[in-house]
Order: C-alpha cells, then structure tokens, then sequence
C-alpha cells in the first residue's frame, strides 16, 4: 500500500484584485521524492511557493502536512518541517555569515553547541567557512544565494521549497549544492525555468500555466511537443531521455 502523502494541495487559488494567480490548483508530494516546478514566467510558481511556505495566504482551498491542515499548525512547528530558499531581497546589514546560519536554525530551539556546529558545516558545504565572521551584507549576489542555501542544508526540514535554486549561482555550485540536497532524499519541491536541471534532478514534474496545473508526471509525458508548444512557445520533444529544441513557435 502506498504511503500517504506528505504534503497534500487541494484546490489552492489566489486573487489580488481582479488578477486570478493561481486557479484550482492540486496535488499531493510522496516523502523522499524530488519535484520541479515548471511553467513560463507568470505561471504561478513564486505564488504556489510563497502559499506553501506562508508568506501568502491562500483566497481558496487547503493544505495539509502529514494529514493535518496546515493552519492548525503553529509557525514555528511549521518552519521545522518546511524550509525554504526564496527570491526576496533580504538586508543582511550587521550580521555575520555564522549568524545568517544560525537564525536560520530558530525553529528547532536546539542548544547554541549544536547550532554552532551545524551552522558551520553548512558554511563548509558552501565553501564559506573562512569568511564566517565577515559582514554578510559584503557578499555577492551569487555568494548571498549560497549562503541562504546554507540555512537551509543547516536546518534539513522533512520538505524543502527551492523557488529558482540555481539563480546567481555559477554552475559548479548549481551543480554541487542541489547534488546535496539530492542526497539528503527529503522531499522537494523546486520551481526551475531552466528544463536542463529539472531532467538532472526531478523524479516527477508539475507544470504551470496562467495559474493553473496542466500537467503532472514524468518529464517526457509532461513536456511533450504539445505542451511545450503551447506552454513555452517553442518546437520540441524529448529524444533519448534530453530536451531538443528547433526553434521558437
């Protein structure tokens, strides 16, 4: 018998003003599972994202984590179990990189030994370790996205949110930081615009457009010449397990 799912989306909509963002949306994540998140820009996927870890509330449907809803849960307990790397520009003005870390662990409530310590392996997973002290507001953009990753191998939820994981970030560390998350077998969910990395990484995509979910399952059966056509806009099809692409339709 299957396991039941770990997170469970049921007719998710959001609407500011007269703008439909997200349309009936749902689906269920397996544990142990790596999903992406596909769709052109505008599809919804920053929406759906920011519903799931509760900096939007939903206009319509529910949520549940481990059969229970979502908004029964509180914020704390929540943020344990799903953590999230997110596009807002954050000021990280006056701390330092081992404090970034650390604050991303305030939800387990563990002793300052253990944060410490997770804290700085997961700056040694980044290849940050010996700028720890160093104000974080002197980073990079790319080094800032790294260090957000950080919090979040540091705090290893049971799901993690990934909106744009690779965004900044050069490819040896696309490649290297999603390897970890892959390994560590929790469930993921990652919203990706490039297909190549969803083919790498996803065990099973959902595809978005105009807010509404218009496909879910594996890469080749999701992204067929039909849908890329009229969701992307482009003349392609799978061959051999990799994306071609003719051209522009």
């Amino acid at each position: 018998m299957a396991s039941e799912p770990i997170l469970q989306v049921s007719g998710v909509s959001l609407r500011k003003g007269r703008a439909t963002l997200l349309d009936n949306v749902s689906f269920a994540l397996e544990r142990g599972r790596f999903y992406g998140l596909l769709g052109p820009n505008g599809a919804g996927k920053s929406s759906l994202l920011k519903i799931l870890y509760r900096a939007e509330a939903a206009s319509a449907g529910g949520i549940e984590l481990d059969g229970r809803p979502v908004h029964a849960l509180g914020r704390r307990v929540y943020a344990a179990r799903v953590g999230a790397l997110v596009q807002e520009k954050v000021s990280l003005s006056g701390m330092n990189l081992l404090e970034v870390v650390e604050l991303g662990l305030l939800p387990l409530a563990l002793p300052s030994r253990e944060v410490r310590e997770r804290a700085g392996e997961a700056l040694r997973m980044i290849d940050l370790s010996h700028r720890a002290g160093e104000d974080a507001a002197h980073l990079s953009g790319g080094e800032q996205q790294r260090l957000f990753f950080a919090q979040l191998l540091a705090l290893n939820p049971d799901i993690y949110l990934l909106d744009e994981p690779n965004n900044h970030l050069d490819l040896h560390f696309q490649y290297k930081l999603l390897d970890i998350v892959k390994r560590r077998q929790r469930t993921v969910l990652a919203s990706f615009h490039d297909i190549g990395l969803a083919v790498r990484y996803c065990d099973e995509v959902m595809l978005l457009d105009g807010g509404r979910l218009v496909g879910q399952g594996a890469m080749a059966k999701v992204l067929d010449r039909r849908s890329l056509a009229e969701t992307y806009r482009v003349d392609g099809s799978f061959t051999d397990g990799r994306l071609e692409i003719a051209g522009p339709v």
